[in-house]
């Protein structure tokens, strides 16, 4: 592993401090939880994201609400891509969430909108276009904390959303914050 060129000491009560530069570079803020072990001989330690140790139900949960919707369903946490159910765009899980997005889960208020009524279409990810056209937005929240959100997307231009595809959304979200309880 290759220094950064930043030395931190350990306080009396066995705090350090994570200079501000990597803070800023990993998308760490105040509040997010951190994991901490070691390898070997060195201290790691890193973001954590809840929703990445249900990894299974996430799958689970957006291939089924794909099967049903014939729509894409995206699951993120509060900084990535977890899953895409579409195998076309799997290339987009790793990619880190738009500031758009980060802004709606900061607001834990679910968005169904469409370009065809008027509606803007947030913008899910930095580097890659989903092309979207409608989208649900629900945001994943259990005991006050927003985990991520479930997003369902299509790119047809002339489609609606029905009032099914929404409640299957929130269900599809509401199930996976049962996982945190």
């Amino acid at each position: 592993m290759q220094g950064t060129g930043i030395v931190r000491r350990i306080d009396e009560l066995g705090r350090v401090v994570i200079p501000k530069e990597i803070r800023k570079t990993l998308r760490i803020k105040e509040g997010d939880p951190l994991e901490i072990y070691t390898d070997k001989e060195n201290l790691v330690i890193s973001k954590y994201s809840p929703i990445s140790s249900i990894n299974d139900f996430v799958k689970i949960v957006a291939d089924g609400i794909e099967e049903i919707t014939e729509k894409v369903c995206l699951i993120t946490d509060n900084d990535n891509i977890l899953y895409v159910s579409k195998g076309k765009m799997k290339d987009a899980i790793g990619k880190n969430v738009s500031k758009s997005l980060e802004n709606v889960l900061k607001d834990r208020k679910s968005v169904v909108s469409s370009r065809v009524d008027g509606g803007t279409i947030i913008d899910l990810c930095v580097d890659y276009d989903f092309q979207a056209e409608n989208q649900i937005i629900v945001p994943i929240i259990s005991s006050g904390d927003c985990y991520g959100a479930l997003i369902v997307f299509d790119k047809d231009k002339s489609s609606h959303f029905k009032a099914e595809d929404v409640k299957i959304a929130r269900l599809g979200a509401s199930f996976l914050s049962k996982q945190f309880e």
